[in-house]
């Protein structure tokens, strides 16, 4: 009795999670146009508070992107902004003898990091997607897999729970 109530709990965890839209942290390097509707939280007071979490209706991962620059002085300078991955496409599509919009979600990215160099940039920029909610908030280069580490455990205690009511 109590081996399927635990396993129907872990169950249910796993799609109460699924069932939710992805968490992400959204800042950025300079203020957005005042003219746009979002927030302007910058990444130089980044801080893993809830004035910082969005809600990505149209992603499944979390991106963050480090660029790095040196200055004339020759120190390098590294800053970061937070963000949804950029995974909606939209299209046009004819039905009913009218045009509307579609959006669907695509999955145009791996998991992890990438750098891409540039002639500007001997640094260059790194790429850095995640999937979990609120994934995006690592300060150093490798990204964090906090949410993914949790369910490891998390389930590494549940089997351990259910072999020892045997």
């Amino acid at each position: 009795m109590y081996k399927s109530t635990a396993v129907g709990l872990v169950i249910l965890f796993m799609l109460l999670d699924q069932s939710n839209a992805i968490q992400c942290y959204r800042c950025t390097v300079a203020p957005t146009n005042r003219h746009e509707n979002r927030s302007q939280q910058l990444c130089l007071h980044f801080s893993e508070s809830d004035e910082y979490v969005v809600d990505c209706p149209y992603s499944t991962m979390c991106m963050k992107e480090i660029y790095k620059y040196q200055l004339m002085s020759g120190e390098v300078i590294e800053t970061v902004s937070r963000n949804c991955a950029n995974q909606k496409h939209k299209e046009q599509v004819f039905k009913n003898r009218a045009w509307h919009e579609e959006s669907t979600v695509e999955e145009p990215y791996e998991a992890g990091c990438v750098t891409g160099k540039d002639a500007k940039n001997d640094y260059g920029t790194t790429y850095c997607h995640c999937t979990g909610s609120l994934c995006n908030s690592a300060t150093k280069e490798s990204t964090s897999y906090h949410t993914d580490a949790m369910a490891v455990i998390f389930v590494f205690n549940a089997m351990k729970y259910l072999r020892s009511v045997d």
